[in-house]
This record gives structure tokens, C-alpha cells and sequence, in this order.
């Protein structure tokens, strides 16, 4: 008797504990809803949108709330197939993406990662929150500087909700292929535009260059990049078959026509990079089946950009593109001195304090001085080598997000980040945080 008598103490103790769970969720939440709810009415009423926007707004955000509680990978998907809508801020993506976080801590889906793995990472990460807030000291006007930090800790806890939504290979799909469906219809749209069909949003800029649903065609290039290696991965991953891998093989070509046109050298290169080095790493443990289908879609990518480029007549500012440009010598001359001032001030200048370094690294070394490039070299060094360590071993069938994409990625990025400060790009912190997660998913399945 005693011992029913100890299993039913503890079975009210569990049910006691999941209402006081329970209730403190509705509490808090209820606070969130509300505070958003106010601050949406606020917004719309100031800026002299039509009232009943004002009152639909809780509404729809009530209802973003019921699907995360009732199917929380759905909402994950909605959310990603918004990422590539950024036209303003903040945009769709980033208040589901709150919306997401807050129902996934609440709830217990999402747990914060421990701190006995992957320590240059996280050192990494605390290391940039630190030395961002540092670099705000002292700053006047502290406003802007203010504005600027509150979006980088935002896109750092983008890069951690990734790391600990995306730990079983289903959610690294729901990521994926949410983030592809956004990526082709941003090459749809391109596409759609230079063909002269109009569209409720301009999604050409200066009338040659392709943005989609961004607001720089330098983004929209580098954004599509991704979605545009994994599928081509996929492909080249299965056996040919016109069901199979036929609208897999026609998307690559799609992806590849819309960073094409986006005229953005930066991408381009990117583009160029990172299909090399995946390549590289691909002849390490592919059969020379998979070897020759990446070689003949590569080829097929490289002819659909020469043939969209003579198409819409793009062949010569093409070419031009190549070329020293007039703004090149300001671009320059702004990196040189943006290294000079991370390198005279202890902290940097402080966040937005160097917007148009046309770098990365300049960026990073001129707003939050040496400490700062330091934690960032940091995080992104603590990615790379367990990857470059783990992808020779990496097994030949088939895989949600092989090791030789991941770094293709990363790879590309980083020299497309020689000359734009990507600091502030979504894709860019998805791209890291899903290499952080697959590292975690690995040492998980180990143990």
C-alpha cells in the first residue's frame, strides 16, 4: 500500500506541476499577445492605415498562436517560406519568427544548448553580445547605435533558435525546404519581371538588376544561392528519373537564372565558389555517377546564364559588371579607413556606427574593434573545422543536409562577405545555425 500510496503522491505532484506549467504559459502568453496586440494598434492607427487593420492584427497574431501550440512544425514552415519577404522592417519572417521562439521555449520544444558542446561556438556567441554591447559606450547619439545592436542580438538569436529547433533531421527539412520555396519565388518573380509581367511589387531595381521581394539585388543573389546548392545536391544525390529528379533539375536552372540576374558581382563569385568547393569535397566520397551528374548540371546552370543573359539583351552589362566601377574607389577607400578605425578605438565605433564598409570583416573590426572579429573568427572557425574534420567520413547515401553542403555554404558566403557586410543577413546566420545544429545532431546520435 505504501508504495501506491508514493505512486499516486507523485502522479498528483506530475499533474499539480503541469497545471501550474499550464497556467503560467496562458499568463505569459496572454502578457505577450497583449503587449503586441497594443503595440500593432498603436502602429497602424500612427501611421494611418485603415482602422479595421488595426483590430484584424490581434486577431491574425492570435491565430499564428493557436497553430503554434496545436502544430508547431507548421508554423516553423509558414515561417521560413516568409524569409526571402523583406521589403520592410520588421518583416513577416521576423515576427513569426518571435512568435515561434517564444511558443517553442514556452512549451519546452526548443532547450537551450549545453555549454559542454561545441565551446568555441558559444564563446564565440557570447563573445559577439559582449563586445557589441561594450562598443555602445560613450556613443552620441546612442539611438541609432542602439537600433543597430538590437538587430544584431536579434539575427544571434535567429542563429541560436536554429541550433535548437533544427536537432532532428525532419525540422533541418521543414527549415530547407521552407527557406527553397521562398528562394524560387524570388527567382520566379526575377524572372516574371525582366519578361516584362507586372507584379503588385517592383521586384527589378534600376531596370537590370533583379531583387525579387529584397531590398538590395546583392541579398536576393546570395539568398537564392542557397536554396539553389541544396537542391542540385538532391539531385545529384538520386538516381535520374524524369519524376524524380526532373523538377529538381529544373528549379536548379530556375535559382540559377534569378542570381544571374541580380547582376551582383558578389554572388556571382559566391555562386562560383561554392559549386567549386562542393566539387572538391564531393569527389571525396562520391561514385563517378554522382561525380558526372554534378558536372552536367553545372554545365546546364552555366549555359541557362549565358543563354538568360543574351535574352533579355544583359550581355554586355554583364560584361561591364566585371570592370572597375567609379563607386569601387569610394568602396575601398572606405574599408581602408574603417580598418584604421577598429584598429585606433578599443571596442569599435559602436553598432551601425560603419554601415557601408562593403565588408564583413571591415564591419565587424570597425564597429566592435579587434575583440569583436576575434568572437566572430571564433564562431565561424568553431563551425568549419569539426566539419572539414567530419566531411572525409561522411557516408555516400543519400542525406537531408550532407557536411559538403554546409561548407560549400559557409564557404561561399564568406567570400561574397569580402565585399558586403553581411552581418545583418538573415540567410546568412540560418546557413551558420544549421551547421551549429548539425554538429550537435552528430555528437547527440554518438552518444
Amino acid at each position: 500500500m505504501s508504495a501506491r500510496r508514493r505512486i499516486a503522491g507523485a502522479a498528483r505532484r506530475v499533474m499539480i506541476s503541469s497545471e501550474i506549467r499550464g497556467a503560467s504559459l496562458a499568463v505569459v502568453a496572454s502578457a505577450l499577445f497583449g503587449a503586441a496586440g497594443g503595440w500593432v494598434v498603436g502602429e497602424v492607427t500612427s501611421r494611418g492605415y485603415p482602422a479595421w487593420l488595426g483590430l484584424a492584427a490581434p486577431l491574425v497574431g492570435l491565430i499564428v498562436v493557436l497553430i503554434g501550440l496545436l502544430n508547431y512544425d507548421l508554423l516553423a514552415l509558414m515561417t521560413f517560406c516568409l524569409i526571402g519577404f523583406v521589403r520592410f522592417e520588421p518583416a513577416p519572417f521576423d515576427l513569426l519568427l518571435v512568435v515561434l521562439f517564444g511558443v517553442g521555449l514556452l512549451t519546452g520544444r526548443l532547450r537551450w544548448p549545453s555549454s559542454k558542446q561545441e565551446t568555441a561556438v558559444q564563446i564565440g556567441l557570447w563573445g559577439l553580445i559582449v563586445t557589441n554591447m561594450l562598443s555602445t559606450v560613450g556613443v552620441v547619439p546612442i539611438y541609432h547605435s542602439l537600433r543597430f545592436l538590437g538587430i544584431t542580438l536579434y539575427l544571434l538569436a535567429l542563429f541560436c533558435f536554429v541550433r535548437m529547433y533544427a536537432i532532428e533531421r525532419h525540422a533541418v527539412r521543414i527549415v530547407l525546404v521552407g527557406f527553397s520555396v521562398s528562394a524560387v519565388l524570388n527567382a520566379l518573380a526575377v524572372v516574371l519581371g525582366f519578361l516584362g509581367i507586372s507584379l503588385p511589387v517592383p521586384v527589378v531595381a534600376w531596370s537590370i538588376r533583379g531583387l525579387g521581394f529584397f531590398k538590395d539585388p546583392n541579398v536576393c543573389g546570395a539568398f537564392v544561392i542557397v536554396a539553389a546548392l541544396w537542391i542540385a545536391d538532391q539531385a545529384v544525390q538520386r538516381s535520374f528519373s524524369f519524376t524524380r529528379t526532373g523538377p529538381l533539375l529544373l528549379l536548379t536552372g530556375l535559382l540559377g537564372a534569378g542570381v544571374t540576374l541580380s547582376l551582383s558581382r558578389g554572388a556571382w563569385i559566391n555562386l562560383a565558389f561554392s559549386g567549386f568547393l562542393y566539387f572538391v569535397l564531393l569527389v571525396r566520397g562520391a561514385s563517378r555517377t554522382q561525380i558526372a551528374r554534378f558536372f552536367g548540371l553545372a554545365t546546364a546552370v552555366v549555359l541557362v546564364a549565358m543563354f538568360v543573359l543574351q535574352f533579355f539583351g544583359l550581355g554586355d552589362v554583364a560584361a561591364g559588371r566585371w570592370h572597375f566601377q567609379a563607386y569601387d574607389e569610394l568602396r575601398f577607400s572606405i574599408q581602408r579607413r574603417g580598418l584604421l578605425a577598429g584598429m585606433s578605438h578599443a571596442f569599435g565605433v559602436g553598432p551601425g556606427g560603419w554601415p557601408a564598409a562593403h565588408g564583413l570583416y571591415v564591419r565587424t573590426l570597425a564597429e566592435q574593434g579587434v575583440l569583436g572579429l576575434t568572437a566572430l573568427a571564433l564562431l565561424i572557425g568553431g563551425l568549419v573545422v569539426p566539419l572539414a574534420r567530419r566531411v572525409s567520413g561522411e557516408p555516400a547515401e543519400n542525406q537531408v543536409l550532407p557536411d559538403r553542403v554546409l561548407l560549400a555554404w559557409i564557404g561561399g558566403q564568406l567570400v561574397n562577405s569580402l565585399v558586403i557586410d553581411s552581418i545583418h543577413w538573415r540567410h546568412f546566420w540560418v546557413v551558420l545555425g544549421l551547421a551549429w545544429a548539425s554538429l550537435a545532431m552528430q555528437g547527440r546520435e554518438r552518444k
